[in-house]
């Protein structure tokens, strides 16, 4: 297949989960398939993959005064530059099949021009961004619904604009799935859930030593994530309990004076590679605490390849997370029973881990693109037969 990606930014511009899932997507699909990236990256460029760059809004200043933060959210609604250069750009490089990502900063622009190029297309949902200005359908760390009047109109112009064209919406979570079912930008039967997929890492059978539980916390050191929340249930409890965090964010100095007062808490900031590995390597359990709609995320897998039992909050499509015992997001009290819920019967953590290792290849990367590589299949061969059954109903790309 040819296949176009759409995204807004690349790793190099931006840490994000959504960033790092296309570039590893575009690797990947394009060891057996024609890829080209367009993106509103300024300068990012994948090695070996015709990276072209269109037109975009400049990423929000989140500290701007509320005025220009409105003001950038309504010109994200539809960006003309987008739609012409877009097209202009498909017609240019007739993929047989579009996938996008993360519109925004590119706004329902990128739908209008895929749907008047004709492309086939498939859009994957990392978060609510379709429905929700701030991505997440939250305020001030809770649930909001979207009925925000911003969050209303975006819904409406992009729900319109993908509805256009849309073969299948992927989702990362059956979560994610549902909030875009219910909210009526795509009908159930367009909609498919294909969980994230992790590289491979060093497996083993988890087992406690006595009641003691070697905890673990890897990603962003933000309020969002719930760490401020983790940190407090660990000062709270008596157990002979550590708790090793890695990553990097605002909060981060938060997390080093703690460590500072609490000896059963060690920072080890960002890791990678081999350091990376020491740090999953080392741990009983994972904690995802996060306190937003949380879609789902990378850490959730990681720890799933390894073997390793998690505790998550009740937030988005976390509960998803398998061998996962789950707490009500913010309560330090509740995240402590859950962890005390493994502590109690230490059998309960080792058929976890046995549970996850019986599974060799189901929560790995390579499981996940597979997945993802047969849905685009089955979209293009659909494609194909509505053209040979009524060819003058379906455009072709131009060439």
């Amino acid at each position: 297949m040819r296949l176009a990606l759409v995204a807004t930014l690349l790793p190099a511009d931006s840490p994000g989960g959504a960033e790092a899932y296309v570039e590893a997507a575009a690797r990947s699909l394009a060891e057996r398939h024609d890829v080209v990236v367009l993106t509103g990256s300024q300068s990012a460029e994948l090695e070996g993959i015709e990276t072209v760059h269109i037109p975009r809004l400049p990423v929000l200043d989140r500290t701007a005064p509320r005025a220009g933060r409105v003001l950038w959210h309504a010109l994200d609604q539809w960006l003309p530059q987008v739609h012409r250069a877009l097209a202009r750009e498909l017609r240019r490089v007739g993929p047989e099949l579009v996938v996008t990502h993360h519109p925004q900063g590119l706004s329902a622009a990128v739908f209008t021009a895929i749907a008047e190029v004709g492309v086939p297309h498939v859009h994957t949902a990392h978060d609510l961004n379709l429905l929700c200005a701030r991505t997440s359908m939250t305020r001030g760390g809770e649930f909001c619904g979207g009925r925000c009047a911003g969050c209303l109109v975006q819904r409406k112009i992009r729900g319109a604009a993908l509805r256009l064209n849309v073969a299948r919406l992927i989702g990362v979570s059956r979560y994610i799935c549902e909030r875009h079912v219910r909210s009526g930008v795509v009908p159930r039967e367009k909609v498919e859930a294909i969980r994230l997929g992790a590289e491979p890492g060093r497996k083993r059978l988890r087992r406690l030593a006595g009641h003691e539980i070697r905890l673990g916390f890897i990603g962003t050191l933000s309020a969002h994530k719930g760490i401020l929340t983790l940190v407090e249930a660990v000062r709270r409890i008596e157990e002979p309990w550590s708790l090793a965090v890695a990553g990097s964010g605002y909060l981060e100095p938060d997390v080093e004076a703690a460590s500072r007062r609490d000896p059963r808490i060690t920072f080890r900031g960002r890791v990678a590679g081999e350091a990376k590995e020491a740090f999953f390597d080392d741990l009983d359990l994972v904690v995802i605490p996060s306190e937003w709609e949380e879609p789902a995320t990378f850490v959730a897998t990681e720890a799933a390849v390894r073997g390793i039992p998690t505790v998550v909050s009740h937030r988005g499509g976390l509960p998803e997370t398998p061998e996962a015992r789950t707490f009500r997001a913010g309560d330090p009290d509740e995240l402590v029973r859950a962890i005390r819920w493994f502590a109690e019967e230490p059998e309960r953590l080792e058929e976890a881990s046995m549970r996850l290792l019986a599974k060799p290849g189901e929560y790995e990367w390579s499981t996940h693109v597979a997945r993802v590589e047969e849905l685009l299949t089955g979209v293009l061969a659909e494609t194909r037969a509505r053209q040979v059954a009524s060819p003058s109903r379906l455009r072709s790309p131009a060439r």
